[in-house]
């Protein structure tokens, strides 16, 4: 019950509920009034009607009493009873319950009164009158005449007591109008006026400074909320302006460190992208470590996984016994591998137990009272860890972390990008050398293969004397070394040939000029569309492919002629065409994995994303021959000839 009583108490102390309230009590009396008033207004008019009713009533009497003779038709007696009896009725059947501040006792009283001589007396000695054709004496109409008039007497005093209060209350509203007025200009002055003029001037003293202004406002919940919020904003601008000079240097140094971070972060990301070995890289690593932290000392481990060690790769300050151990003992992967599995770094301080990365914890300890590890990750990939040593026991902040983690990060991906181009180079190297000794194969074993033969020819020859047989055999090794020699001149040129020494137009011309000179065939060259620049990779495989495929016509074709078609479009197109003896598809299914030639040019070809086909020339342009075709997709000109784009909108900029 106190419960439910507090929060009404509490409903109420809100302005809306107040103005709600006030406003429903008004005009719930107002319309209270109003509805009294019409009330009287109507009773007042029914009390008319009756007062007429009942005052017409004499004349109908006397009316009455003359048609008791019977000289008067016995309608007109009937008729005017009739109409006397009716009005009696009506009479008797009006409500006269008591109302506000009207006694309608007496006039009940009269009115049964009268209705009570008419039904007894006055009308049956009516109907009496009219069957003797005798009128009723004076006498008798006149004390039934004095009930009529006191019954209208009754009526009338009842109705000026309700015209009496109809007026009392209009004058009632009319005052009760006045005053609301001012009760209202009140309780507007007093709930909202002078409350909002409070804060109003509140809000005038922090504006001109003066912070420790308070409103202490009791009332309005509303208004309560607002001096609550007042006070609180003037409370936090007082402690901002007090603290101001305090909270500029806290953030001025804060900024301050991010933009120092940052600009370590920067200088970290610049070194490790240049050009450098990994030790190098681990040396300068450890070097820009030591200015950008408070450690005493650092070390560089990376991770050897084929061996399953960690060995040291840098260091900077280190104990001499301690780089030495580090150095001639590389550390078991297996002890570590699961610390470094870590997502947070490790500290490493002496009252931590022994067996937690022991194998890290060399007579450092003496010297260094905090260690922590940091890891060196490229992705997921774990490549390493670097340790920073404090002579102090020191804790690190969480964006520390994230800065030398970040420092680690940058070295991990450098380190992996660099393992990545030592195995492309190494990876290039072998495909080079596989490609060479394809060559010398196909080329130089055959020949020698050859030779060897003819030597025994020529054995047998001598031995025997026949003399053809040693002519013939001499001049065919004749004819094999000098195609050796032709052979090993053109391995050797090709292998010195590099397309970023002349234009790509350049080296093409190179390659039919050195082919014509060595063949006396002719070759024609035509190109057409407009060029696209390609690739130093793809320009270098397509001279390679080209001088294979002119390789393969000086060996085997037997042709007159000799075509060179180059295609710009959507897709780069090279043709190499005869007219020689042609090749048989079926022959070049069944031997194309023993075809080195053939072999290298689809390796080559590979290597840009391109294709190479060899199939028999067109009648139309020989009427045997070869068609070597090599076709570089649409996507990876496409690619290339955006990039270009790219570039040159760049140096415009």
């Amino acid at each position: 019950m106190d419960f439910n009583i507090k929060r009404m108490i509490r409903f109420y102390d809100r302005l809306s509920t107040r103005l709600i309230t006030l406003t429903a009590l008004w005009v719930t009396f107002i319309i209270c009034a109003i509805g009294y008033q019409m009330y009287l207004s109507q009773q007042v008019q029914t009390a008319g009607a009756y007062q007429y009713e009942v005052g017409s009533l004499p004349a109908r009497v006397y009316r009455l009493n003359l048609f008791a003779d019977r000289a008067f038709g016995g309608e007109d007696f009937a008729t005017q009873y009739r109409a006397i009896d009716e009005a009696m009725r009506r009479i008797g059947k009006r409500d006269l319950g008591d109302e506000f501040f009207i006694d309608r006792s007496k006039e009940q009283k009269a009115v049964d009164a009268l209705l009570n001589e008419w039904r007894n007396v006055v009308g049956p000695l009516f109907l009496l009158a009219r069957e003797k054709s005798n009128p009723i004496g004076t006498d008798e109409l006149e004390r039934f005449i004095t009930k009529i008039d006191t019954v209208n007497k009754q009526i009338a005093v009842n109705r000026d007591k309700a015209l009496m209060i109809q007026r009392g209350v209009q004058t009632l509203l009319m005052f009760l109008a006045i005053g609301s007025l001012f009760g209202i200009m009140y309780f507007l002055m007093s709930w909202v006026i002078r409350p909002t003029e409070y804060v109003r001037t509140g809000l005038s003293a922090v504006r001109e400074g003066k912070l420790d202004t308070r409103l202490h406002l009791v009332g309005a919940s509303e208004f309560e909320a607002i001096a609550a919020d007042f006070n609180a904003m003037a409370g936090r601008l007082q402690d901002l302006v007090e603290n101001l000079a305090a909270k500029v240097k806290e953030k001025t140094e804060a900024v301050e460190e991010k933009n120092r971070n940052l600009s370590h972060l920067y200088e970290m990301t610049s070194f490790v992208s240049q050009q450098h070995s990994v030790d190098e890289m681990c040396e300068g690593f450890a070097a820009h470590l030591m200015q950008y932290t408070p450690a005493q000392a650092c070390a560089v481990f990376l991770i050897d996984r084929k061996r399953g060690l960690i060995e040291l790769s840098a260091s900077m300050d280190l104990p001499a016994k301690t780089f030495a151990w580090f150095s001639m003992n590389p550390l078991p992967l297996e002890g570590v591998e699961e610390s470094l599995r870590s997502d947070l770094p490790l500290r490493i301080t002496p009252g931590m137990p022994e067996d937690f990365l022991s194998q890290l914890r060399v007579e450092t300890e003496k010297q260094f009272r905090t260690a922590y590890l940091f890891h060196i990750r490229s992705g997921s990939k774990d490549l390493g860890f670097f340790l920073l040593y404090f002579n102090l026991d020191t804790r690190l902040l969480p964006q520390t972390y994230k800065l030398y983690e970040s420092f680690g990060s940058h070295l991990g991906i450098a380190v992996d990008s660099l393992r990545l181009v030592e195995r492309e180079q190494q990876y290039a190297v072998v495909q080079e050398r596989n490609l060479m000794a394809q060559g010398l194969h196909d080329s130089i074993a055959q020949s020698l293969s050859f030779l060897n033969l003819q030597v025994q020819l020529l054995e047998s020859g001598l031995h025997t004397d026949d003399k053809e047989l040693v002519d013939t055999t001499v001049a065919q090794i004749k004819a094999g070394v000098q195609e050796s020699y032709e052979d090993v001149r053109e391995l050797l040129l090709n292998f010195r040939e590099r397309v970023h020494t002349e234009s790509f137009s350049e080296a093409i011309n190179t390659v039919i000029d050195r082919f014509e000179s060595q063949t006396k065939l002719p070759v024609k060259l035509t190109v057409t569309g407009p060029e696209v620049e390609l690739t130093d990779r793809q320009k270098i495989q397509v001279i390679f492919i080209m001088q294979e495929a002119l390789a393969n016509v000086r060996k085997h074709s037997k042709a007159t002629q000799v075509l060179i078609n180059i295609e710009y479009g959507a897709e780069f197109k090279l043709s190499v065409v005869d007219n020689g003896i042609g090749i048989n598809q079926d022959i070049l299914k069944k031997r194309s994995k023993r075809h080195v030639g053939l072999n290298i040019m689809g390796e080559r070809a590979q290597r840009i994303g391109a294709k190479v086909t060899v199939q028999n020339v067109s009648q139309d342009l020989f009427e045997s021959g070869t068609c070597v075709q090599l076709v570089i997709s649409e996507t990876t000109v496409e690619d290339r000839s955006s990039r270009r784009s790219s570039a040159a909108a760049s140096s415009e900029d």
